[in-house]
């Protein structure tokens, strides 16, 4: 073979897509705030500077990571070391971060071409799930739970296994933020674990695997996946609007906008206008009331912090199964720790990351269904990498998430049983309703000024 032709076939294969917006000499910063004043400065960072976070400000002692571009550096530290913030760079240059998370193409109908030591576009993602499905025509069925804006598919997975007890059923939700990749990449590795798990020596696996109906969505957001890989690595939201874009995570019909979100298009969690206002978050709110019969777990991945984050997110204070939940993801979070010593945090969004939010799928999901076992996960890592997690971290992050996983998937009654409504709940439906009325007059005046 002539060596150019070589050269044209490797390159070809491993490609960085993101060609347009770069983040040379952009550093990721990471500040931990000791005082009001700390924590009032980070709150107004994106108002002051060209920043974008990576994980939010909410309370103090907690870390807030962050972008700063190299035009506003030396102002904005300045400020910081007048204001006696400590400052730790985690990344000295992001693109370059960046550049080191290849994306390769998947060949066409070979199987093998497609592994968890790069990323995947979107079509590169459907494609091996359309294969897959093919080579299990009696178990495993491809679907689309609606279109986007730009006119992608949003392809739900529906995986029965031969000999399956059928107890109840389960839902993986993956890539709802655009930007982080780890998320499609372990819901393709679980698909794939599910699928082959009866030829698989790992029992607990076959055990689980043979005792659910499963539907994965791999890529709620296709759009926005795809537009960070050719447009913006750092893009987050969906591409509803050309530049603005809705946070989707924050478009779900429970407390919507009143908490952690902002009605602004230009912010990073802007909302949208008014609940379920993105084809998006409608075609995978309508497919879960489709699959709502015998629902028992849902399941949220995301990424980055490690995490496991049990509903509600717009409360400070615990409900429902919380403590039930909590003991199993304690028990998760030992699997996973067995496997690479990787530590996770658990509880609600306010015991972990910080703060508050609302609109978020898995508390819609546990409150308007009463699912009884729901919970995000935010996967590798702590930020060293971040939204930059490197190639040789794929497949790690995958086996450890799915010892987690397995642990949480073990059944704690005999038969599936639908949450029940305690009194404490009971307050925060009057307030959802509360909420739904102010909203849908605030739209309605809004609509009609």
């Amino acid at each position: 073979m002539h060596p150019n032709i070589g050269f044209f076939i490797i390159f070809t294969f491993y490609i960085n897509y993101c060609d347009c917006r770069k983040y040379y000499n952009y550093t990721l910063y990471r500040g931990i705030p000791v005082e009001d004043a700390h924590l009032k400065f980070f709150m107004n960072l994106t108002k002051m500077y060209d920043v974008n976070f990576w994980r939010e400000p909410g309370l103090l002692y907690k870390p807030v990571d962050f972008v700063v571009s190299p035009e506003v550096k030396p102002v904005f530290l300045k400020e910081a070391n007048n204001l006696g913030l400590y400052l730790t760079t985690m990344i000295v240059d992001v693109q370059k971060a960046f550049d080191m998370q290849t994306v390769k193409t998947y060949i066409r109908r070979k199987m093998d071409s497609f592994d968890w030591y790069s990323y995947y576009r979107t079509e590169d993602i459907y494609q091996w799930l359309r294969d897959l499905a093919k080579a299990h025509p009696s178990e495993m069925e491809l679907h689309s739970i609606g279109r986007t804006y730009e006119n992608r598919d949003i392809m739900s997975v529906r995986i029965l296994l031969k000999g399956s007890k059928n107890r109840s059923r389960v839902i993986v939700e993956g890539g709802i933020h655009a930007r982080e990749w780890i998320a499609p990449a372990f819901v393709t590795y679980f698909i794939h674990q599910i699928i082959k798990a009866p030829s698989s020596n790992n029992m607990v696996l076959k055990e689980i695997a043979l005792t659910y109906e499963w539907f994965f969505i791999p890529i709620l957001n296709p759009d926005g996946y795809e537009f960070s890989h050719v447009e913006d690595r750092l893009w987050r939201k969906n591409r509803h609007d050309g530049r603005f874009g809705v946070d989707l995570n924050r478009n779900f019909d429970h407390a919507f906008g009143t908490v952690g979100v902002k009605f602004n298009k230009q912010s990073e969690i802007y909302c949208g206008p008014y609940a379920f206002s993105e084809r998006e978050s409608n075609s995978m709110a309508n497919f879960i009331m489709s699959k709502r019969e015998a629902l028992e777990y849902y399941f949220a991945f995301h990424s980055y912090g490690q995490y496991m984050i049990i509903p509600y997110a717009n409360n400070k204070y615990h409900e429902d199964n919380f403590d039930e939940v909590k003991n199993m993801c304690n028990d998760a979070k030992t699997k996973i720790a067995q496997r690479f010593n990787t530590q996770y945090t658990v509880g609600t969004a306010y015991d972990t990351v910080g703060y508050v939010t609302s609109g978020v799928s898995g508390c819609w999901v546990k409150r308007r269904l009463r699912v009884p076992y729901v919970v995000t996960f935010e996967l590798r890592d702590n930020g060293f990498h971040g939204f930059a997690l490197p190639p040789n971290k794929i497949l790690p992050t995958c086996q450890e998430t799915m010892d987690g996983v397995l642990s949480l998937l073990s059944p704690r009654r005999d038969k599936f049983t639908e949450l029940r409504v305690t009194d404490s709940a009971r307050p925060a439906f009057v307030m959802d309703k509360i909420v739904i009325f102010f909203n849908t007059f605030l739209f309605i005046i809004v609509w009609f000024d």
